[in-house]
């Protein structure tokens, strides 16, 4: 083969390589021009979400977000008190919408009746109500930062349920009230948050794990609803860091609000993916995760997660 050949072959892939890497680009960026199609699932304006994890964070977020896109909510949480404090807060806001609580401990969801939520939540919607979005956000790592050997059994246990044994429990619970068609619209819609963690992250391995299990329990969930053909469809979460909760770092462009990770969230409804970064600078940093080599990665993650050890154990010695 002459040079003239093997510089017109070799034009030719790098031109193809472009044009793929082009296409890829555009698609994702077009997720976030698309609107949404969060309205379709509360044509009546009466319609009810139910959020795990409700009482802070990202799950207040997602409520207060749904009440100002004419929802009602069931606040899911462990705590009465807050659960009705954060009720109270919710209808001085909006308060043409309506509110449940869901008081339930996902920690120890082994050792209670899990089922009584669905009960639970017929008396709060009505007859006449309709359940048609789920947002199972409810997750968290009780010891951040920690070596695999220095967890305790029950630490595992509560990372595993607190992360996926009650998201894969309370979808199956309201599955059914989601498959109910009413004449003002299609059926619900289910919302799973996941994590760059499923990524696999050292010094959080059962959260990665766990998170690595929503990741796929939604893909698994999404394609059996998709060939049941009963119209729930189904969308995965996969969110950075986020400043929510007891994780007070300081908000820049890739560390949102919570309240702003829900609102995009939301807004990528109907955006034709299973699995979405649904905040831009999320997706952004999450290309590095195809750019660079896994041992790159792993390099910049030990630092960071070692630095949030060191900080967390200079806390325990200045209390």
């Amino acid at each position: 083969m002459s040079q003239t050949d093997w510089t017109t072959s070799l034009s030719a892939i790098g031109l193809a390589t472009l044009s793929l890497i082009a296409f890829k680009v555009t698609r994702q960026v077009s997720v976030y021009c698309l609107p949404s199609s969060l309205p379709r699932y509360n044509q009546s304006g009466n319609n009810w979400a139910f959020v795990t994890g409700a009482t802070d964070g990202i799950g207040f977020g997602f409520c207060e977000e749904l009440c100002s896109r004419g929802f009602n909510v069931i606040l899911h949480g462990r705590n009465q008190e807050k659960l009705n404090r954060r009720v109270q807060e919710l209808q001085a806001a909006f308060p043409e919408r309506k509110t449940g609580v869901v008081v339930f401990d996902v920690v120890d969801v082994v050792n209670q009746e899990v089922d009584r939520i669905a009960a639970q939540v017929r008396d709060i919607i009505g007859a006449q109500g309709k359940l048609s979005l789920l947002v199972n956000n409810v997750g968290g790592e009780m010891r951040p930062a920690v070596m695999l050997r220095e967890l305790s059994s029950s630490d595992v246990d509560a990372t595993i349920n607190m992360n996926a044994r009650f998201t894969a429990q309370i979808t199956r619970l309201l599955l059914p009230f989601l498959e109910e068609r009413h004449e003002d619209g299609p059926s619900g819609f289910v919302m799973n948050v996941s994590s760059f963690s499923c990524f696999g992250l050292p010094y959080l391995s059962i959260y990665s794990a766990t998170k690595g299990f929503v990741t796929t329990f939604t893909r698994a969930l999404e394609a059996e609803c998709r060939a049941e053909g009963r119209g729930v469809e189904v969308m995965g979460l996969l969110v950075g860091e986020v400043r929510s909760g007891s994780y007070k770092v300081e908000e820049t462009l890739f560390i949102p609000k919570a309240r702003t990770l829900a609102q995009a969230a939301l807004n990528r409804i109907g955006c034709g993916r299973v699995m979405v970064a649904p905040y831009f600078w999320h997706w952004v940093q999450s290309v590095s995760f195809e750019i660079f080599p896994r041992w790159m990665l792993m390099k910049f993650s030990v630092e960071k997660m070692k630095s949030i050890r060191a900080n967390v154990e200079k806390s325990q010695k200045s209390k």
